[in-house]
């Protein structure tokens, strides 16, 4: 019988990965499941919020001849039957092998007026709830990329607002010196208040009140602060963590499930430099691939492979922030700025596209990605030893 390859999500990473198995493993069965027949530029929606509008891929236009696309949402994934359970019907999906790549569209939720761009959905909703030009005193809570990005983004379309950024870290914490001077200059220059190393005691209608007592009024919330995956993998008995990504080994195996892959946001492998992102979603997707190829022709697989490069930030649509890194995500001291720093954003955004086509396009491999250790080696500390001299 053929092999049943089940994929559970249809972003970045499970589209790279069934297209890629689409080309290796001619004689298995390929569906891949998603609650929308639209692909999502998920790095794009702090573009798509600011501008009202959300740029629209459909899924199957992505996918190769020959996998089965289905729109549902997934009810329950049944680990020990090797089965999953659609919601609102009674039809069981069955796997021999299934790869989990559903994203993280959840929020660490802090107050019940708040927004979120972390999924397709809350994007839509934002847009449909707010008329742009109403939100006059736009708060973001959360300093990392994705707040960095949004409240850039909303001031270059909306620049009579008044746009802050609240984070309890340092902001920009993960980039170098220089990249951090940067893009403190950069916010305050163009009028977006920072307030990093801060606190929010409380949130109350229209006012946060931070840690010092200082009080910020907001039309409205947009809570960048932190992601969490689909709970689906906890509630089927998955070894998960507090985002609920499913905890794997360094083949992308669940540590619970081994003919079970985790690719994305979803994954979670303990000690890694790996983190959220379409940076190491499209490698794990392409890695998955190959691996369960190997695995149906009988082959040994191999660990999943992967190294940083650098990390791209866009602000507004004028400049960007490209700060390299060495392979661990640790920052260089070397970065580039302003109107070159956006045109490459914008280049690594239409690659992430270009590759999943490419990949679906060509009758070989296309993807691919820098090879490293992706697990931190502890730093050994040596005892201190006296020398006697004579």
């Amino acid at each position: 019988m053929k092999p049943k390859i089940l994929i559970l999500g249809a972003g970045y990473a499970g589209i790279l990965a069934a297209n890629r198995l689409a080309k290796q493993t001619k004689d298995a069965e390929i569906q891949i499941v998603s609650e929308s027949t639209e692909f999502k530029e998920r790095i794009r929606f702090h573009e798509f919020a600011s501008k009202g509008f959300d740029k629209k891929v459909k899924i199957k236009d992505l996918l190769r001849t020959g996998i089965n696309f289905l729109q549902a949402k997934v009810k329950q994934i049944s680990p020990y039957e090797n089965s999953i359970e659609i919601e609102n019907s009674s039809q069981c999906l069955r796997y021999d092998y299934l790869v989990v790549a559903l994203g993280s569209s959840q929020i660490h939720q802090i107050h019940n007026e708040e927004n979120s761009i972390q999924s397709s959905e809350s994007v839509s909703e934002f847009i449909k709830k707010y008329n742009q030009k109403e939100i006059q005193k736009l708060c973001i809570i959360g300093g990392g990329l994705t707040g960095i990005e949004m409240a850039s983004e909303w001031k270059y379309f909306h620049p009579n607002t008044s746009v802050s950024v609240i984070d309890k870290n340092e902001l920009g914490s993960t980039f170098s010196k220089k990249g951090k001077t940067y893009l403190r200059t950069y916010l305050l220059k163009n009028g977006i208040q920072v307030f990093d190393k801060t606190k929010i005691y409380m949130i109350s209608e229209k006012e946060i009140t931070l840690e010092d007592k200082n009080k910020l009024t907001f039309d409205c919330i947009i809570n960048c602060s932190g992601f969490k995956s689909s709970n689906l993998a906890k509630e089927a008995g998955f070894s998960t963590n507090a985002q609920n990504q499913i905890y794997v080994d360094p083949y992308l195996r669940s540590l619970t499930f081994q003919n079970v892959f985790v690719a994305g946001d979803s994954a979670y492998l303990e000690n890694s430099i790996l983190r959220m992102g379409c940076v190491t979603a499209l490698p794990m997707g392409a890695y998955i691939a190959d691996q369960i190829a190997k695995m149906i022709r009988g082959k040994k697989v191999s660990p999943f492979s992967f190294q940083f490069v650098g990390r791209c930030v866009s602000l507004g649509r004028k400049e960007g922030l490209i700060q390299l890194t060495y392979g661990n995500d640790k920052p260089k001291e070397w970065i580039l700025t302003g109107k070159w720093g956006a045109v490459i954003k914008e280049l690594v955004n239409r690659f992430t596209i270009f590759s999943l086509l490419m990949e679906k396009l060509l009758p070989f491999r296309f993807y691919f990605w820098p090879k490293g250790n992706p697990i931190q080696q502890k730093e050994i500390v040596l005892p201190k030893t006296m020398f006697i001299g004579t």
